[in-house]
């Protein structure tokens, strides 16, 4: 079925609603369903469609329903025939079955003995760690190119990064004038953190900030040893021309940062490499007991590496420095 709903503007002059609908109703052949002041709807029927599209679509459905037909026969054909095989076939089935794996078993297989298995297992087992120790020594190769590589950066930057020397016109201190200087330092609010950059441009350009305003400069360091952070003071006083007042720890015990990436890329491949070496080692040692016939039938041992985890746990530092 078809419809038609026609809308029409309102208030457009010289038009007439009931002369619109039945010029509509003469030119399309439909029947006039309802009409008010906006819509007028028509209905058409069927037998819009013309005589050549009906006749193709009569055909097409004709065709359709001579392959369903076809296609069920055969359908129908082959179900009767596989029904007549199976009533044939009168003989029990034994494929797949119990019987038949016994019989199998039986005629081509011979049992394993304990001596068999225990030597399939042993053999088993020589194998994987075999296999284990060929896949360390395969990531030691690549942990040492590892570490080759992280040197080679690190000497890269490193050689950037020459300190300045000492001035020779430094001020001298009394220790009553540093006694006073470490006091003031000690007790000043505003402070400078040192990053893991440590020492360079920023942080000698920060130092020359706060001169400006006060007298003294107080630095927090995160270092892993007095040592390191006393180098880093002295490396400060070279760099921006001051006067070092004091090294002291601070009371606030935290975990240090990493004093700079490549640093700590380094230390940890060298953790990893003897790691790598005492397991390569443990399992080329237990290999040959296992294969001179020293460890236990059926025994396996396995090998666990843990790692603490635990970071070394170091001090803050204050470095107290004085402007000229």
């Amino acid at each position: 079925m078809c419809y038609y709903k026609d809308s029409h503007k309102r208030g457009v002059q010289n038009t007439c609603n009931e002369r619109m609908a039945e010029e509509l109703k003469r030119l399309t052949g439909g029947t006039l369903l309802s009409r008010n002041k906006d819509f007028i709807v028509f209905y058409r029927g069927n037998d819009f469609l013309p005589s050549v599209v009906t006749g193709a679509l009569k055909e097409r459905r004709e065709l359709r329903d001579l392959q369903q037909d076809e296609e069920e026969q055969a359908r129908q054909m082959t179900s009767d025939y596989i029904e007549s095989k199976s009533k044939a076939s009168n003989g029990q089935l034994v494929a797949g079955t119990l019987a038949e794996t016994l019989a199998a078993t039986t005629r081509w297989r011979n049992q394993l003995t304990i001596e068999d298995v225990d030597k399939m297992t042993r053999d088993s087992t020589l194998a994987k760690r075999a296999s284990l120790v060929r896949h360390l020594e395969k990531k030691l190769a690549l942990a040492k190119g590892k570490l080759k590589k992280a040197e080679k950066a690190l000497a890269k930057v490193q050689q950037n990064l020459e300190p300045a020397d000492l001035p020779d016109d430094l001020e001298i201190l009394t220790d009553e004038d540093r006694f006073l200087f470490r006091k003031i330092g000690l007790s000043m609010k505003p402070f400078l953190l040192l990053g893991r950059r440590e020492v360079y441009s920023g942080t000698i350009e920060n130092m020359h900030l706060h001169w400006k305003h006060r007298e003294l400069v107080k630095i927090i360091v995160r270092g892993k040893s007095f040592q390191q952070v006393k180098h880093i003071a002295i490396s400060l006083e070279a760099e921006s021309g001051g006067l070092l007042v004091s090294v002291d720890k601070t009371t606030k015990g935290r975990q240090a940062l990493a004093r700079s990436i490549e640093l700590q890329r380094r230390e940890g491949l060298k953790h990893h490499l003897s790691d790598l070496q005492e397991r390569i080692e443990l399992l080329k040692s237990e290999l040959e007991e296992m294969e001179n016939g020293r460890m236990d039938e059926g025994e396996e041992a396995y090998l666990e590496v843990y790692d603490s985890g635990n970071e070394d746990n170091c001090d803050e530092h204050e470095i107290v420095g004085s402007v000229l």
